[in-house]
Formats: C-alpha cells, structure tokens, sequence
C-alpha cells in the first residue's frame, strides 16, 4: 500500500524507480552546487512534477492535496528560469494535472479543482518572474550612474564572443580609467567626483550606438566599452569623441583590444587592461608627455597614442564652451 491505496507490483517498481532517481538528482544537486548545467536544473524540475503526478494519481484525495506542491515547481522555475521557460512549466503542470484527474481518484469537481492549481500557479508565476525580472534588472545596473555593472558587462562579453565566433565577426573593447580621480575627490568632495562620473556616463552613453555598443562601469573610476562589428580604428574613433566631451581637465588612459578569432573573453579584457595600464604608467611619466597635434602651447596636457591596441587622449583646455571641474 502506497499513500494509502493498494499497487500493483509494476506501480511498485515504477514509484521506487522515480523516487529514487530524484533522491540521485538531489544529491547530485547538493554535491555539484554551482557546477550543474542549466539542462541539470531542468532534470531535476521535470523530475519533480512527475514525482508529484506520480502521487497524486496513487493517493485518494491527493490529486486535491499533492497538487499543491505543483506550486513549489512553479516557484522554483520563476526563480531560476526565464519567463519562456516558466510558461512551458506552467503548461506542463496543467498538462499534468489534467492527466492525474482523468486516472487518479474521483474528485467530486474536476474542473474546479483544475482550475484552482492551474490559476493559482499562473498567477503565481507571473508575479514571482516579474518580481525576478524587477531584481535582475537592478542587479545588472550601476546606481550611480545608471550604466550596466561589471556582472552585466561580462554576461555581455561572453554573449557577444559566442556570436563573433558563429558568425566570424570582429568586435573590439576599451578599458577607460579617468586619471588621478582620487585628487578630483579630494579637491572638490566626493560629491563632485561622483558628479562627474554621471556627467561623463551620461555623455559617453549618448554618443554609443543604441542596440549596438555597449558602455559600462566596472566599478570606481573605471569604464568598459564594446562595439560589435567595430575594428580598432573604429573603437578609437569613438573614445576620440569621449575625450571630446569631457569637462576641460578631465583625462583619462585607455586600452583597447580586438578580437583575433582566438582566445577567450577573459584574454581580451587582460589584452585591454594591459594596454591601458601602459598609458596610466606613461601619463604618470614627464617624459611621456606630447605636444598636441592640435598647435597647443607646452603647458596644456594633452598626448595621444596609438600602440599595440593602446589609445589615450587628455582633456585639452581651449574649448571655450566645455566645462570644467568647477562647474561639477
């Protein structure tokens, strides 16, 4: 006797069969952690519903009371799937429980009772992916400045490797650290540098291609862009017209990187990360610095470089309607 009602010894193996397929999943699940795959996540939900379907069609009255836990898969999909993804569960457990009525015990209000586990589940469904959605979305944004954060910034790297990889595309990347931002704050308050970090995130995001680039802060002073389909030249192009826009004394060191058709993301970001690291060493370096090409007299600070995938430009100060630091 299983939940209280006889079963035949074919039922027999079939239960101990599932239930213990599912005791293998959760172990697997506990041992594994963070390792198992998305289709191992999905295993184990499928497993799930057919443990409660197998239940609920053996026990009198459980195809009323086990179909509540129908609610708990639902839960766990919204909280770890996509919105797709949950939907296809949600029809899969109506699908489901519509089969437990039609084998299981009489309920005295099928239709009722399907309606109850089917409209509470969407319902629930709807509210905990929204809820998921609201969360992903703030967790992929930097508070200050309203730019994706470096978790949004590598989900995005790698997405957009995947794709130049099966369409044997370029794409390229900039690392942008502003220079000596520790003495913006120490002169002018903290509240004037993380104005000027929103002022530039702001202006540097009006300039990229919507849909296309993508700009980042990875935290502190430092700024992340990627242009799919763009080559070197093209990347430092843009960064030009970043230097161009930022408030007269404001300078920064940039690195950028293409990608070759080999190596991984992490290969690029430390192929920029070096190249920008370069600069910041040179800027920190008298003998470092050049003349503008644009005439400028010896005392204004302004370099440009072009070298193994190193690119900086310094905030020049004759541009009569750009602003300063004291107008942050």
């Amino acid at each position: 006797m299983v939940f209280g009602k006889e079963v035949t010894p074919e039922g027999r193996v079939t239960l101990v069969v599932v239930i213990c397929l599912c005791l293998i999943g959760a172990a697997a699940y506990f041992f594994a952690g963070e390792r198992i795959p998305r289709w191992g996540l999905h295993i184990g939900t499928v497993s799930a519903l057919g443990i409660i379907s197998v239940g609920a069609a053996l026990e009198p009255g459980g195809s009323t009371i086990l179909a509540v836990l129908y609610i708990w898969v639902i839960v766990y999909a919204a909280l770890f799937f996509s919105p797709l993804a949950t939907a296809v569960y949600v029809t899969a457990i109506a699908a489901a429980y519509a089969g437990v009525l039609d084998v299981g015990p009489a309920v005295d209000n099928r239709l009722l009772a399907w309606m109850a586990i089917f409209g509470t589940g969407a319902v629930t469904a709807a509210v905990v992916s929204g809820l998921v959605s609201l969360l992903r979305i703030d967790g992929r944004k930097d508070p200050l400045t309203g730019l994706a954060n470096r978790r949004s910034w590598d989900e995005r790297l790698d997405e957009e490797l995947a794709r130049a990889k099966r369409a044997a595309t370029v794409f390229s990347v900039a690392m942008i650290d502003l220079d000596e931002f520790k003495m913006v704050n120490d002169t002018h308050g903290h509240a004037a540098g993380d104005q000027l970090l929103r002022q530039l995130a702001t202006t540097w995001q009006g300039m990229v291609r919507e849909g296309g680039d993508f700009l980042a802060r990875l935290g502190g002073d430092e700024f992340a862009l990627l242009t799919p389909g763009i080559d070197e030249a093209g990347i430092l192009r843009l960064t030009d017209r970043f230097n161009a826009a930022a408030p007269d004394g404001v300078t920064f060191s940039l690195g950028t990187a293409t990608w070759d058709g080999t190596g991984t993301a992490g290969d690029l970001m430390r192929r920029a990360d070096q190249a920008m690291y370069q600069k910041k060493v040179e800027h920190r370096t008298p003998t470092s610095r050049r003349r503008s090409v644009r005439g400028q007299r010896d005392d204004d600070l302004s370099r440009s470089g072009h070298s193994d995938g190193a690119h900086a430009r310094v905030g020049r100060g004759t541009h009569g309607d750009r602003p300063t630091l004291r107008h942050l």
